[in-house]
């Protein structure tokens, strides 16, 4: 083929109408506001999230105090992880709570989602009991049950008290503040996840229970044998979010027990998290160390939510399609 009869197909091709052409632009210009509209969530995302995560990053390598540029000393914060025996304190607490809270969020919840799916006199107040930790102040609240278990002038005590039984230090020892702490972090944590297995329930096809009754089945059984295993992936998700809330513990222990000099208390609560602030924020500045500390935290959830994903394959049911 010759270049021209090459130019003389080309001169042949349909050039787009004008319409095409306004169309385009049309397109053009709503993609750029869309996209104009999504830069401050975008620039927000930059500067406090990926800017900050590179700059923790950074920073667990150097000596930093609370003034004065921080030092580069390399792994010496990361070694230090290894004989911190503080450290140790708040990883055992941390689990600790986890392990307490976590099944306790997920029975908790799992009998609000049953109780919700009956119709009974009072149902729309214990709906609204059931969501009242969601939307109160989380501090409002932790500070009531701090009242409740005083030593001196708490409800819990009081109560105690006027049945003939001694009163009980619950802040002074490692058992009590171990009830307090997970009792108040379960009521905190269950409201949400009550909705989602609530909404889960929901989405089960009534035909499977009606086949389950007749051929006899009975509410126990229905629900070992219907409801748990369809409602697994729910389960799932509420228990992996509650596991990674759960070990970012914080605001609850350090309300109830806040750092005081000499004070053996704040140790039975305190967690990685309050750890890292006592670190960075409280004591001498070290917010270097406090860094490599919150690094070892992001291990951590990160080992966690990797085992329970492997874990999701034996015991989540997603159906024939899943």
């Amino acid at each position: 083929m010759t270049a021209t009869s090459t130019l003389r197909l080309n001169s042949a091709e349909p050039k787009p109408s004008r319409k095409t052409l306004r169309l385009g632009s049309l397109r053009w210009r709503q993609a750029s506001t869309g996209y104009l509209f999504l830069l401050p969530l975008f620039a927000g995302l930059l500067v406090f999230r990926f800017y900050a995560f590179g700059y923790n990053v950074w920073l667990s390598f150097t000596k930093a105090g609370a003034f004065g540029p921080p030092r580069f000393v390399g792994l010496d914060n990361y070694r230090r992880l290894l004989d911190d025996s503080q450290l140790v304190v708040a990883l055992y607490n941390t689990i600790k709570f986890a392990a307490i809270a976590v099944p306790g969020v997920v029975i908790v919840s799992l009998l609000c989602a049953l109780l919700m799916q009956y119709r009974f006199r009072g149902e729309t107040a214990f709906r609204a009991i059931v969501f009242l930790p969601a939307v109160c102040l989380p501090t409002a609240i932790i500070l009531v049950f701090g009242w409740m278990f005083q030593t001196q002038y708490g409800l819990v005590n009081a109560a105690m008290d006027a049945m003939g039984a001694s009163p009980v230090s619950w802040f002074g020892n490692e058992a009590g503040v171990t009830v307090v702490v997970s009792m108040i972090v379960v009521y905190l944590s269950f409201s949400v996840p009550a909705i989602i297995l609530y909404a889960g329930m929901q989405d089960i096809p009534s035909d499977v229970y009606e086949a389950a009754m007749l051929d006899g089945a009975g509410p126990a059984r229905r629900f070992f044998s219907i409801t748990l295993p369809l409602l697994t992936p729910s389960l799932f998700f509420v228990i992996l979010t509650t596991t990674i809330g759960i070990l970012k513990l914080f605001d609850t222990v350090y309300l109830l027990l806040p750092p005081v000099e000499h004070s053996v208390s704040t140790n039975y609560g305190m967690t990685l998290v309050y750890y890292y602030y006592y670190l960075a924020f409280y004591d001498t500045g070290q917010r270097g160390y406090a860094a490599a500390v919150s690094l070892f935290l992001l291990v951590l959830i990160l080992a966690v939510s990797i085992v329970l994903l492997r874990l999701q394959r034996r015991f989540v049911h997603y159906g024939e399609d899943g």
